[in-house]
C-alpha cells in the first residue's frame, strides 16, 4: 500500500471501467471515496460530501465531458489533482491546457497506471 491517505473519485460513463479502476486503485493502496457516471452527477455530489484528493476523469461522457468537468473542478475546487483516464489519446503535456494534471489511457499497464498516480499525487515515480 503505496497511498494509503489519499482518496479518489471515478467519474466514468462506463461501469465495467469504473470497476476495473476501483480495482486496480484499491490494489495501490488508494482509497475510492466517489464514483460518478458523468461530470455533472460528480459535480453535484462533490457539493455535498468531501472533495477527495485526486479525480480520475474519463474524457468522453454524456451530460457532461471531462473536459467541461476538468475546468469547472480547476475553476471551483483547485486542490483535486486531475488525472484524464481515457482511450482517446492527447499530445503529450496537451492534457495541462484542460487543467488536468495528468493523462493515463485506459489500457495502460499496472506499471505506467501506478506512475501517472504517483506523479500527480506528488511523489516521484518509480521506474
Amino acid at each position: 500500500m503505496e497511498n494509503p491517505l489519499l482518496t479518489v473519485a471515478i467519474v466514468d460513463d462506463s461501469t465495467f471501467m469504473r470497476e476495473s479502476a476501483r480495482l486496480r486503485l484499491s490494489i495501490l493502496g488508494y482509497k475510492v471515496v466517489m464514483e460518478a457516471e458523468n461530470g455533472q452527477e460528480f459535480l453535484d455530489k462533490l457539493a455535498q460530501s468531501d472533495i477527495p484528493d485526486i479525480c480520475l476523469l474519463d474524457l468522453n461522457m454524456p451530460v457532461m465531458d471531462g473536459f467541461e468537468t476538468a475546468r469547472n473542478l480547476k475553476k471551483n475546487w483547485p486542490a483535486i489533482r486531475i488525472l484524464f483516464h481515457s482511450m482517446e489519446r492527447i499530445g503529450e503535456g496537451a492534457y495541462a491546457c484542460f487543467g488536468a494534471d495528468g493523462f493515463v489511457a485506459k489500457d495502460a499497464s499496472a506499471l505506467d497506471f501506478r506512475k501517472a498516480l504517483l506523479s500527480i499525487a506528488g511523489h516521484q515515480p518509480v521506474a
